[in-house]
């Protein structure tokens, strides 16, 4: 994806874009070092030195903060994108269609934590995965209830959400499952070192009894 450094890329003037001429458009976010601003205004992280130091007068400590600063939120909100670009490409394979702009209202507000009946926000890696475990049983109740595609999104996603604490609760008990075979799995190799020391010890150990039988003969 490309964006317009805010530093460097220069801005188009009227005559240029009467031209027909497009913004230029320098961050290659695959191979450039960029980060985006309070304003949402997006720059190469050295450009955003060049910023904060010629347009911001700011000294060289507090320059390096605020870019260490500005890098951390953008890694964050970079991550966040992707999740929600994952989690949509899952709904419209699933659903085959487009997104409806009433059901994208409501799954901003399920990110916020402002959806009706919810206590906290969910993110977008936790909605592909409830999705994805309630595939199967949503297909079911579509074709008992004979849903249309945008009628259905709203529909499954009001399921979703009230099935989130069960999910919660699962995830709870399969996370302490693991951790159960864990302990188990480091139990049972300690025992079975213990059992091979013993064994080794008792193999080099001399016992006149194993010599019993030839001394008698």
């Amino acid at each position: 994806m490309l964006y317009k450094c805010n530093f460097c890329d220069p801005k188009l003037t009227r005559e240029m874009k009467e031209q027909g001429l497009k913004p230029i458009k320098t961050i290659d976010t695959d191979y450039d070092e960029y980060l985006k601003d309070e304003k949402g205004k997006y720059y190469h992280v050295d450009c955003y030195r060049q910023h904060l130091r010629k347009r911001k007068k700011m000294n060289e400590e507090d320059i390096e903060l605020k870019v260490e600063e500005r890098i951390e939120i953008s890694k964050i909100e970079v991550l966040e994108n992707e999740k929600k670009r994952e989690f949509l490409n899952w709904v419209m394979d699933f659903y085959d269609g487009s997104l409806p702009t009433y059901f994208l209202k409501k799954l901003q507000m399920v990110r916020e934590g402002t959806y009706e009946g919810l206590r906290e926000p969910i993110d977008y890696e936790t909605l592909t995965d409830i999705y994805s475990y309630m595939a199967n049983y949503l297909n079911k109740i579509a074709a008992k209830k004979k849903l249309k595609s945008a009628q259905r999104m709203n529909y499954d996603l009001a399921v979703v959400i009230g099935n989130y604490n069960d999910y919660k609760a699962f995830k709870e008990r399969q996370k302490k499952n693991s951790v159960d075979k864990v302990e188990i799995d480091k139990h049972t190799a300690v025992t079975e070192k213990v059992k091979k020391a013993e064994k080794i010890k008792k193999k080099d150990e001399f016992d006149i009894t194993d010599f019993m039988d030839e001394l008698l003969l």
